[in-house]
């Protein structure tokens, strides 16, 4: 009687295993796809924080206008500078799509 009781242990240990790789197979890739975004999301806000400070600096006479990019901890962020007043800067996010934001500068 013992012997079929320890026989019976192994497929339900099987069992939960197979129980969790599933699980993990169907979390992991939403897990990295939401830590991805989180990534994007603080990028985005890094380059806004520096576009619209870089923005005030040229509207208080700090800063010189007409710069091709802006640069931060070893990152290039190009800027356009187009008529009407137009400037705008481009980055690459974590999903590697191009990102364009634009602003006008009101003199």
């Amino acid at each position: 009687m013992q012997l079929n009781c320890k026989g019976f242990m192994l497929p339900d240990y099987l069992l939960s295993f197979m129980i969790w790789i599933l699980i993990a197979l169907i979390w992991m890739p939403i897990y990295v796809h939401v830590l991805k975004q989180l990534q994007d999301s603080e990028e985005g806000k890094l380059v806004n924080e520096l576009f619209y400070h870089y923005l005030m600096e040229v509207k208080l006479g700090e800063a010189e206008e007409g710069i091709s990019s802006i640069e931060q901890a070893g990152t290039s962020y190009p800027m356009f500078w187009e008529k009407d007043n137009t400037v705008c800067i481009q980055y690459k996010n974590v999903f590697e799509e191009t990102i364009r934001i634009c602003d006008v500068l009101i003199e």
